[in-house]
């Protein structure tokens, strides 16, 4: 009779000591706007290119992270799914030429409008989080823009095209007409009650962009670009 309490008392402490444990369990939901920088990557092989260089741009976007928080007493584990949408920017320069009195100077850029899916694992000690995600931006229109500088015997004449792709345009336009993506993310929450915070954070995130088959190598010929930027949400989750 006496083992029998014992064990009936270990089991009753076993279940106290989970149920509070993972009290702090339940659905998460967030609801994100980032804000931030550009920076273009060229990638590939660009024949005759003397100078290639980095251009800056301007990202942001809203997003939907749905998911599941496991509560572990200070410290939670969170899967996430990410929906949204991402105006992104990719942008370069390069030039040619015998001097800077005969040179032809370019800078390219396209500018995505896409419908964003994705994972983002995050794991939050306390009210800070820190989240490691992929996932794909499916541009469903995008504005392709080339300003072109033309230096002969010093002078200079400008100019610019701009064609708006939709997405049969983008499909046909490019041999990797989808926009795969990684990011890093810190947050710190701002809890007004036991479930409803504001999240504030930033994010580096790497995109690798539109691009085409290059004749010169078969490699991959476009502009990615590495990402930097602060982000608030709201949040619906549990509290540790």
């Amino acid at each position: 009779m006496k083992k029998i309490k014992k064990l009936l008392l270990l089991i009753s402490i076993l279940l106290i000591t989970n149920i509070t444990v993972f009290a702090a369990s339940g659905f998460e939901a967030i609801i994100n706007v980032p804000l931030g920088l550009s920076i273009g990557i060229p990638t590939g092989t660009y024949d005759g290119v003397d100078v290639l260089k980095s251009k800056v741009g301007f990202d942001s976007g809203v997003t939907a992270q749905l998911g599941f928080m496991l509560g572990l007493g200070k410290i939670g584990i969170s899967i996430l799914g990410e929906l949204g949408y991402s105006y992104d920017s990719y942008r370069t320069y390069m030039s040619s030429g015998i001097n800077e009195n005969n040179k032809l100077e370019t800078y390219p850029s396209i500018y995505t409008h896409s419908f964003q899916i994705g994972l983002l694992p995050k794991i939050n000690i306390g009210d800070f989080s820190i989240g490691i995600g992929a996932g794909v931006k499916i541009p469903v229109s995008a504005v392709s823009e080339v300003k072109t500088d033309t230096t002969i015997l010093g002078i200079k004449n400008s100019n610019t095209s701009n064609i708006k792709l939709n997405r049969n345009n983008i499909e046909n336009s490019f041999a990797r007409n989808v926009i795969p993506y990684m990011k890093l993310t810190f947050d710190y929450s701002f809890f007004f009650s036991s479930k409803i915070a504001l999240n504030l954070g930033a994010y580096l995130g790497y995109d690798f962009g539109l691009a085409n088959k290059s004749p010169i190598d078969n490699e991959y010929t476009g502009i990615d670009s590495f990402d930097i930027g602060l982000q608030l949400g709201l949040r619906f989750a549990p509290r540790l």
